[in-house]
This record gives C-alpha cells, sequence and structure tokens, in this order.
C-alpha cells in the first residue's frame, strides 16, 4: 500500500513538473499567420487576423513593423495560390498603412477585366494614397496609360471609377512625372472618358503644381462640356491654376486679351462665345490675386459708358429713340454692366490700388445693382484713401436706377450696403472720417438700414491699431460677426505672414454671414501671403465638411472662395 502511494506521487510530482498545455495567444500576429500556409485553416486564419487588425487600429497600438515584418511576406507569398482572399489581404495593407506593402498594391492595380480585380485595384489606391507609397508612381503612370488606350477594361459599378482613382491617387503622391499622363486625362474626348475623370485629372494637377500644366488646363474646360456647379471642371481648373501660382499668370492673361487661339477654337467648336473666355480668365485672375493682372484687367474693363456722377443729376436731355434701338442699347448696357461686375471682383480679390481709380470712375455707369455693387465691395476691399473717399461720395449720392429694381424701397440700398464696405475700408485714422459719412444720412430708410453696420466701426474706433485688440475679436465666438469680420480685415493690414493669425482667421469661417465668410476664406489666404498652412485648411475644410449636405446657397461663393484660399495654402 504504501508503495503504491509513493508511485502515484512521483507521477503526481512528475505531471506537474512537465510545461502545462498554452492556448496560441490571440493578440500575436503569428497565431494566425501560421493558419495561412494550410489551405484548410485559412479562412480561420484571416478572420482572426481581420479583427486582431482592427483592434490594433482602433487601439492606436504602433506594432505597424510587427504587421509588416510578420504578415505582410506571407501575404505576397500566397497572392497567387489564395485569389479568394485576396481582397482581405488589400484591406489590411490598406488599415495598417505600411510602405512594406508595396509589393501587394503593384500587383492589384493591374486590371484583367474581372470585377474582383477592379475591387483590389479600388483598395489598393487607397491603401497607395494612405501610406504614401511614392514608389508606385511609375506603375499606375502605366496602368493609366493602358486604360486610356483600352478603356472597355474600366466598367466596373462606375464606367471610369479605376482611372480616376489613378489620377486621384498621382494627385496625392504629389510626382511631376505624372504631369505629362494627367495632361493626356485631359485631352481625352469626353465620348472615351466620363468628365468626372477630367475634373480628377485637372485637381491632380493643381496639386503637382506643373507650370507646364498651364495650357491643357485652360483648355480643358473648353474642351469638355460640363454643368455648371460649385464643383464643375471650370472651378476646378481655377482652384488648380491657383495653386500653380505665378507662373499661369501669363497665359490666363492672354485667354483674357482673347489671343489664346487653342482655346479660342476649343470654345467656338463648343458654341461658346469669346466673351465668356475672358469672362472665366478675369474669374481666374481674380482668385490667383497677383497684382501683375491688375492693369490687364482694369484695360478690359468697359469703361465707355462710365461718368464722373450719378446720372440721376445730369440736365441734359436725350433725344427719343425707337423701340428696336432703344432694346438694343439696354441690351449692350447690360452686357457692359455683367462684364464690369466680373472684372470689379477680379480686381477687389487682387486688392491692388492701382484699380481703385477705374473702379470709381465707373461707379455710376449704368446704376444697375449688377456691377455698382461689385464695384462698390471690390472698393471695401481694396482700401486706401482713395477708395475711401469714393465709397464716401457712393454713400452721400449713390442710388440705383428704378428700372432695375423690384421695388422703390431699394433705390438707395447701395447707400447702406455701401456703408458696410466704407467701415471695412477704413483704417484707423479714418474712423472718424467714416462716422461722419454715416451718421450724415438723411433718407429714413437708409438711416434705419446702416446702424447694422455700428458693431464694425466700434471696433475700429475701440481697437484702432492694436492687433492683439482685433486678434481677440475675431476668436470671441460670441461678438457680432460684423465685428469679426472687421477685425478680420485689420488683420489682413496688420499681421501679414504670421501664420497663427491666418489660423486664427480661418476658424472665424463659420460666422453666419454669407458676405463675411468670403471676406474671411479670402483674408485667409492675404494673410498667409504664400505659405503653406495646414492648420488654416484645416479650419476651413472642418467647416464645410461639417455643413456638407445642409449648406444653403448662399453659402457657395463662401465654400468657392475657401477651395480657392485651400489651393494657394497647400
Amino acid at each position: 500500500m504504501m508503495r503504491r502511494l509513493l508511485l502515484s506521487t512521483c507521477v503526481l510530482a512528475m505531471l506537474g513538473a512537465m510545461p502545462a498545455c498554452k492556448e496560441s495567444d490571440p493578440n500575436m500576429f503569428e497565431t494566425h499567420v501560421a493558419k495561412l500556409e494550410d489551405k484548410d485553416s485559412r479562412a480561420e486564419g484571416f478572420a482572426g487576423l481581420e479583427r486582431l487588425v482592427k483592434a490594433v487600429v482602433t487601439s492606436g497600438q504602433d506594432r505597424g513593423t510587427e504587421f509588416a515584418e510578420k504578415v505582410l511576406p506571407t501575404f505576397d507569398a500566397i497572392w497567387e495560390t489564395a485569389p479568394e482572399f485576396r481582397l482581405k489581404m488589400l484591406e489590411q495593407a490598406r488599415d495598417m498603412k505600411r510602405l512594406e506593402a508595396v509589393p501587394l498594391w503593384e500587383k492589384a492595380i493591374v486590371l484583367d477585366g474581372t470585377s474582383e480585380a477592379y475591387k483590389a485595384a479600388l483598395l489598393a489606391l487607397q491603401g497607395i494614397r494612405d501610406a504614401k507609397a511614392t514608389a508606385l508612381v511609375g506603375p499606375i503612370i502605366a496602368q493609366l496609360e493602358a486604360l486610356m488606350a483600352d478603356p472597355n477594361k474600366d466598367k466596373g459599378e462606375r464606367v471610369g471609377q479605376i482611372r480616376l482613382e489613378y489620377a486621384k491617387t498621382l494627385g496625392v503622391l504629389g510626382d511631376k512625372k505624372a504631369t505629362p499622363v494627367l495632361i493626356k486625362a485631359l485631352e481625352q474626348p469626353p465620348e472615351q472618358q466620363p468628365v468626372a475623370v477630367h475634373k480628377e485629372a485637372t485637381k491632380a494637377l493643381g496639386a503637382l503644381g506643373d507650370p507646364t500644366a498651364v495650357d491643357a488646363l485652360l483648355q480643358v474646360q473648353f474642351r469638355v462640356p460640363d454643368a455648371a456647379s460649385t464643383q464643375n471642371i471650370g472651378e476646378r481648373v481655377k482652384q488648380a491654376l491657383v495653386a500653380i501660382g505665378k507662373p499661369a499668370v501669363e497665359p490666363v492673361l492672354k485667354a483674357l486679351r482673347g489671343e489664346h487661339e487653342v482655346v479660342n477654337k476649343l470654345a467656338a467648336k463648343n458654341n461658346v462665345e469669346v466673351a465668356v473666355v475672358q469672362q472665366a480668365a478675369a474669374g481666374i485672375l481674380g482668385a490667383m490675386g497677383h497684382a501683375e493682372a491688375t492693369e490687364a484687367l482694369v484695360a478690359y474693363m468697359p469703361k465707355a459708358d462710365c461718368v464722373a456722377e450719378p446720372k440721376s443729376k445730369k440736365k441734359k436731355k436725350k433725344k427719343k429713340k425707337k423701340k428696336k434701338q432703344a432694346e438694343e442699347d439696354s441690351e449692350v448696357d447690360a452686357q457692359a454692366a455683367q462684364l464690369r461686375a466680373f472684372v470689379a471682383r477680379a480686381l477687389g480679390n487682387i486688392g491692388d490700388e492701382r484699380a481703385v481709380e477705374a473702379l470709381c470712375g465707373c461707379r455710376y455707369a449704368t446704376r444697375n445693382p449688377v456691377d455698382m455693387w461689385e464695384i462698390t465691395a471690390a472698393l471695401g476691399r481694396i482700401g486706401g484713401d482713395a477708395a475711401f473717399q469714393c465709397l464716401s461720395d457712393i454713400i452721400a449720392n449713390g442710388e440705383y436706377d428704378p428700372e432695375q429694381l423690384p421695388n422703390s424701397d431699394f433705390r438707395y440700398q447701395i447707400r447702406w450696403e455701401g456703408a458696410r464696405h466704407l467701415i471695412l475700408a477704413a483704417g484707423a485714422e479714418q474712423a472718424a472720417a467714416a462716422r461722419k459719412v454715416i451718421e450724415g444720412q438723411t433718407d429714413a430708410k437708409v438711416k434705419q438700414e446702416i446702424t447694422q453696420w455700428e458693431p464694425g466701426l466700434k471696433v475700429l474706433e475701440e481697437c484702432k491699431a492694436d492687433k492683439a485688440c482685433y486678434s481677440k475679436v475675431v476668436a470671441d465666438t460670441t461678438a457680432k460677426w460684423f465685428a469679426r469680420e472687421k477685425a478680420a480685415v485689420e488683420l489682413g493690414r496688420l499681421a501679414k505672414g504670421d501664420l497663427a493669425i491666418a489660423a486664427q482667421v480661418a476658424r472665424a469661417f463659420k460666422v453666419r454671414d454669407a458676405g463675411a465668410r468670403v471676406t474671411i476664406a479670402w483674408l485667409t489666404g492675404r494673410i498667409a501671403d504664400g505659405q503653406s498652412c495646414p492648420e488654416c485648411i484645416e479650419a476651413l475644410e472642418g467647416v464645410m465638411a461639417g455643413e456638407k449636405g445642409t449648406a444653403n446657397a448662399t453659402m457657395q461663393l463662401a465654400w468657392l472662395t475657401a477651395r480657392e484660399t485651400i489651393s494657394k495654402m497647400q
């Protein structure tokens, strides 16, 4: 009995000394990788990896190197023999954002006409963008070339989607080696390539900032018809040329002067008048904001009917005209007013005081709200003594033509709207003069409406030339929106080149007034003064992203201005 007990004790002791059976750790990559080599356990292995990768990404664990060393080589090894798991591999490679996935992505971006390859390419391109895998610029260029030669392979859920994604990825990777193939994409006939691809290639060329693309960009908006919208090809071209900057000025001026033969031929082919080409060029030059364009824009602005005083005060009698002649003259006046409005807005965006004389000389050209308001706004944006004096006269004497208005209540609207721009134009030394002009109004309607600008004038009087004071007002989300707009304008004068102030102004883009938003978006770029400002971009994009799908039509110009400013600061 004793002997049996001793044996049992020995056996138990031996068992206790043996290593215990341990289960594989599900938090280790190698646990799941081991199952990938056997076809029978492969599905289980991928399911485990999927859970682990998701946990790693969600928790922000720094295990990218481990994934690259332990998982990606196995993915590469089984790629050919495990086609049913390729999408799983690409999803995980995308989520982990490791450059070691380049061999995998290079295989996946090649289409073979199947839906599986189409889905794989989309996942691979997303991963390439997220990881900034610049080593794949060459292979992507080759694939885009191949698809343009044979578009039939690019017919997935959306025709042209892969070409669009190739172009988008080349823009993100930022290598100018992609410029020729992207230009080639712009030159594709619309019947062979969806307009969405032209638009994405346009955006990509803006991201590359290569001056050799300027002419192709100017041409595509007249080669490829596109419906009017805030994201149409014309707007994309404008933003791309803004991003390219100064090297684009002279070619755009050539289009403004009506001398760009290729652009004119393309426009004529699509029944677009040269005047429309010139208006588009004026808008681009304004968005670019380079003073080199001022002289040409002033020369282009219609000035034949500009007068030195309001037409309503002229005593000269007009001869009666036949009805047909009167209608023709009216049409000419309307066209001149519209063109003058385009140019005035561009000159205001450039902000060059050399334009003030011409703008002021045309303030009473038609008394049409179309151009008179734009001239007034441009003078307010440019500022300076001459602009201030001209605006003072508009407030004292300006009026709209009653025939151009819905009713007589708006006859003097330019006076109270002009007061806003007078205050925006005024410097600290002009605060007293601005108040005198405003308080000198006698019309009851004007006196009533003009009070809404008091917060801006008060800020000017209190802050004077104190940058810190204006900075505090801009940052105050409880302040009146016009007070914040005026404070931002003064910071534009006092803080040029200060990126911290530029970002602070950008954060004020959420003000409720659409016009103030335009001013703030424009000023952000002016203050940044040609420098890259990621914080500014984040602030502007954050507001637009938060309001996507809910913003009303009045915000369109503000959003367009913000996108143009973003193009300058990338």
